[in-house]
Parts: structure tokens; C-alpha cells; sequence
């Protein structure tokens, strides 16, 4: 199947299910750009879990399998889009599944892998991330890797942990927003815009639980500093639904109100859990974002918008930094919390439009060797060795093999299953932000 220079129906693997902004505009962004190129295709949407976010309003998104079985996929090629994907072993978190299934990460990659291999389908892994990972993982996904019909990275620190096997290519998140027209996004703006807020006269600000650490009120001295330098009403976009985002910014608003800023320049959009891209038209009509999130911040630069984005203290080579050095950028990223407000005026003054033209132009360049490599694809390189894949298996399951950490794991499924102590743990979470 894999030969095939015509691909009726194509799969796209990532984390679609969660809601989460970035995570589920992949898909659009893909099948937008694919139909651009006069790719008519079937779409299919996979993720780990089966499941809908509330983001968007593609089709049903399918599970992953839990094995590695043959004829896994009812598809001619699959995509594996954006995030950090790239890696392995269980968790305690998100993705928590049993010790005897494979981990959501191997779901992601290795499955599709072996079916590539097994000459079942294509595999084309596409501009994604590999996280903090065991020094060992990394020489087994690459040789792994290397069996897909074609693979790039989104960054120089991923490129390097995988022994500079693969190409860095840029996100096509880039590309939103040429997407639409500009009067078709600000009407999407326009329709869930508080009273008194107007394209070009608010800034989004967003921020995550996993990043504040206990310094909300720092963050917001810093998103009122800039609100009052630029005379901008303040726009609270929750961008990472499942992390409960809303529930943060409902702090943050009330800091910043008793910093001076008046209840009613300081609100939420009027639809809670928006489409996808309804939040990319707030950030595009925005007069700039404060942001943690990697494809908001990315989205600013797509729109032209100035932007400060925090990945956390002293990330200077974290995703967010190698993302806009992709893309020849460098300012906007506030390495300390203190530093917010001066990197968004950093990027105040930049010729945002070129830079926006350059993003966009590349990101389209480089998603045009996709769509080659989708139109005239290469052979894979055969079977994955049996040695690898039982190496594979031993690193996905180390951590199961911790008695402690596998009961923890096992008591946080158990604790998924019931309302009252999932709301427990909710608040716990929120108890750690001021």
C-alpha cells in the first residue's frame, strides 16, 4: 500500500482528544493545506484514547491500538502531527494505561512504525518534538524511526536527540493565518468579544497551572504592567482547556482587578470552550498575547501580533525557544516571570509583517515536501528487528517495574473513575497556584 503514488484515505495521529488549542487545530490546519495542494483524500483521526475535545468539529477521533497487531489501521498513509510524541514509557498523568498495553507515546509512533515497515501503509512523521527523555530511548526510537517512509523534526534539540538522523522542518501551525481573510477572522473575533472589546484594543492573556508555580500574582503584575503601557483591555483565553485554565484565569482576573485594572476591561470571551479557530481569531485580532502556550505564542507570530510567551524558568532551549529560531526568531520569550513585559516590548517594535510573511512562507515551503513525499513515497526499510522492538518494549515499561510508582499509577486510575474524587484532585491542583 505504501507504493502507491495515490492515497484515497489519510490518518492523523496525534493528541486530538484533549482539549488543548494547539493539539486539536493540527488536523484542520493539515486537511486545509492538503486540499490546498488538490490532495482529495478521506480523513481519519487518531489518538490514544477515543474521544471528542469540544475544539473542533472534524470526525470522530478513533483509539490507538493498545498492541502491536497487524492490519492495525484502516488508512493508506498516517500522519504523525505536532507535540512532543516522540518518546517513551507509561504515565502517571494524562495518559495513564495499564503496564501490559503499550505507553500513549509508543501508541503514537511505534504502532504506525511497524505497519509502515510491514508495508501496510505509509508513515510520515511531520515537524514534531521529542520531550526530556532516558539517554537510551533515544538511539532505539531513531533506529526505530528510521523504518518510516519519511521523518522530520520541528527543532535543533530534538534533531540532536535523535543522532541528527532527521531533517528540522517548520511547524505548519505557522501558516493559520492565511487560512482565511483578515475580515473573516475578525468576524470570528467579533462574535464572542465582550462589551467594549474591538479588534486591535485588547491583549490576550493566558497562562497554565504547570507554569505559575505558585507566582500568579507576578505573572499578573506583569500582564497589567503591559496593559497599561499599551492602553489594552485584558482578554483571559483559556488555551489549555484540560488544564484547567479557566479556573486559573478566574484567579488572575480577580488579581488583577485589585491591581487597578477595572472589572470591566478585564473579561472572558463569551464562549467558554470555542472552536479552535475562534481562538486563533481572538489572537489575530488581539493587540498582542501574553502567553505559555507554545502554539499561541506561534499563532501570534502567524498574525503579525507582538507577543510575550513564558515556557517556564530558564527554558532557553526548550520547545518554545526552538520553535521561533526555526523561523529565524529570537525575542518575545521571557526566560524569567519578570521579564514578561520587557519581552513583549521587545517584539513591539520588530517589522512583525515580514517576520509573519517569512513564517508563513517557509511553513508552506516545507509542508509542500510533505505533500511530495505523500505523492511519490519512499519505500520502507523493512521489518523492525525483533531485538529492537523487545529493546522498545523494556524502556516503554521500566517505570511500571517501580512497585511504588506503579501503585501510584494504579491508585490515580482509580481515582479517575468517580466525579467526586477527580473534583478533589482538581482542587488540589488549584490550590498550588497562589
Amino acid at each position: 500500500m505504501a507504493s502507491s503514488g495515490h492515497i484515497d484515505k489519510i490518518g492523523f495521529v496525534g493528541t486530538f482528544e484533549v482539549a488543548n488549542y494547539g493539539d486539536c487545530l493540527f488536523p484542520l490546519v493539515y486537511m486545509e493545506l492538503l486540499k490546498e495542494h488538490g490532495v482529495e483524500a478521506n480523513f481519519s483521526f487518531h489518538s490514544p484514547r477515543a474521544g471528542v475535545s469540544g475544539l473542533a468539529d472534524y470526525g470522530p477521533v478513533q483509539p490507538l491500538p493498545a498492541r502491536l497487531k497487524a492490519n492495525a489501521f484502516d488508512a493508506q498513509a498516517l500522519i504523525l502531527c505536532g507535540g512532543e510524541t516522540l518518546g517513551l514509557g507509561h504515565s502517571g498523568g494524562l495518559y495513564n494505561f495499564p503496564a501490559n498495553t503499550l505507553s500513549a507515546f509508543a501508541r503514537m509512533w511505534l504502532a504506525p512504525v511497524v505497519a509502515a515497515a510491514a508495508d501496510e501503509l505509509g508513515f510520515y512523521v511531520h515537524c514534531v518534538g521529542m520531550p526530556t527523555s532516558d539517554l537510551d530511548a533515544r538511539p532505539a526510537i531513531a533506529r526505530a524511526l528510521a523504518h518510516a517512509n519519511w521523518v522530520t523534526v520541528r527543532d535543533e534539540v530534538t534533531a540532536d536527540r535523535l543522532g541528527g538522523r532527521f531533517a528540522v522542518k517548520v511547524d505548519p501551525v505557522f501558516t493559520v493565518s492565511s487560512l482565511a481573510e483578515k475580515a473573516e477572522w475578525d468576524r470570528r473575533a467579533q462574535a464572542v468579544l465582550p462589551p467594549g472589546f474591538v479588534p486591535g484594543n485588547y491583549l490576550c492573556a493566558h497562562i497554565s497551572s504547570p507554569y505559575v508555580a505558585g507566582r500568579l500574582a507576578q505573572w499578573c503584575d506583569q500582564t497589567a504592567q503591559i496593559a497599561r503601557q499599551r492602553n489594552l483591555r485584558v482578554l483571559l483565553l483559556p488555551v489549555c482547556h484540560f488544564l484547567d485554565d479557566h479556573a486559573t484565569l478566574e484567579i488572575a482576573r480577580d488579581i488583577l482587578i485589585s491591581r487597578g485594572l477595572s472589572p470591566e476591561s478585564v473579561q472572558f470571551p463569551g464562549d467558554g470552550h470555542m472552536h479552535v479557530l475562534t481562538t486563533a481569531a481572538l489572537i489575530g485580532s488581539s493587540g498582542g498575547i501574553v502567553t505559555s502556550s507554545l502554539h499561541a505564542m506561534v499563532t501570534a507570530v502567524s498574525f503579525g501580533v507582538p507577543f510575550a510567551c513564558y515556557p517556564g524558568a530558564g527554558k532557553k532551549n526548550g520547545k518554545h525557544a526552538q520553535t521561533l529560531r526555526a523561523v529565524g526568531l529570537s525575542d518575545g520569550i521571557a526566560l524569567r516571570m519578570d521579564d514578561i513585559a520587557s519581552a513583549f516590548d521587545a517584539t513591539w517594535p520588530l517589522d512583525r509583517m515580514a517576520s509573519r510573511q517569512h513564517a508563513v512562507a517557509i511553513a508552506r515551503e516545507h509542508f509542500a515536501e510533505l505533500v511530495a513525499a505523500l505523492r511519490s513515497p519512499a519505500k520502507a526499510s523493512g521489518p523492525l528487528p525483533a531485538e529492537l522492538v523487545e529493546e522498545i518494549f523494556a524502556i516503554d515499561r521500566r517505570i511500571t517495574r517501580q512497585p511504588v510508582t506503579e501503585a501510584k499509577r494504579f491508585t490515580l486510575r482509580a481515582l479517575q473513575r468517580w466525579s467526586f474524587t477527580r473534583q478533589l484532585l482538581q482542587k488540589r491542583r488549584r490550590a498550588r497556584l497562589t
